[in-house]
């Protein structure tokens, strides 16, 4: 079986939010809450541990919000966040939709704390069938790192023989090399290339209907 893995933040959903700009914007005017504050208070001090599952991301938020001297809440700020960052690029939808149709297993491969990967797996889930969520903060390791692969490997069952049947598509250039290093075949997501017929090649799906 041929199976399509996905990163999330910048295959599936668009980072500029269609020209908004960062997802922290929505924040600043809901909030008050000034993304560099949130950064150097959350992102530089706690993203770290939060995203491979040492740490969950409830408590670095609220130690970030008592240090910003917000009254905004953890769950508000949560909320706030995965609503603003949710902006699906359309024709990645359509490529997961047409391989999911053809007979393909469809999977998220993502850097993610616990939280955002189940609100992801609903929201995504509910435009195709995803057949799992293979996130950093569930395995201990982030995609940079060869292991994510390894155990990505055996929690899809796929050996070493198969594991060029896996096709990986990321934005970030270093996941797409150690991808490649751990046997799967990796595309890079890079703006403005015509990735999406490059990924419908290897997976042999069938013409757009007109």
């Amino acid at each position: 079986m041929l199976t399509l893995a996905l990163d999330v933040d910048g295959v599936l959903l668009d980072l500029d939010r269609n020209g908004r700009g960062h997802w922290t914007n929505e924040l600043k005017a809901q909030f008050g809450i000034e993304p560099a504050l949130l950064n150097e208070a959350f992102f530089r001090r706690s993203w770290t541990d939060i995203v491979i599952g040492r740490r969950s991301v409830e408590h670095g938020l609220a130690e970030a919000l008592a240090q910003i001297g917000t009254t905004a809440d953890v769950e508000s700020v949560l909320d706030c966040w995965f609503d603003a960052d949710y902006v699906p690029i359309a024709d990645t939808f359509e490529l997961a939709q047409r391989a999911a149709q053809a007979g393909c297993r469809v999977v998220l491969a993502t850097n993610q704390e616990h939280r955002r990967a189940a609100y992801l797996h609903r929201r995504i889930g509910a435009s195709f069938p995803i057949d799992r969520v293979i996130y950093s903060a569930d395995i201990g390791y982030q995609k940079h790192d060869p292991t994510f692969f390894e155990i990505a490997s055996d929690l899809l069952g796929v050996d070493q023989r198969d594991r060029s049947n896996i096709v990986f598509v990321d934005d970030a250039a270093q996941n797409v090399d150690v991808a490649r290093s751990a046997g799967w075949r990796a595309v890079h997501a890079a703006s403005g290339q015509p990735w999406h017929n490059e990924v419908a090649n290897l997976l042999e799906l069938p013409p757009r209907s007109s």
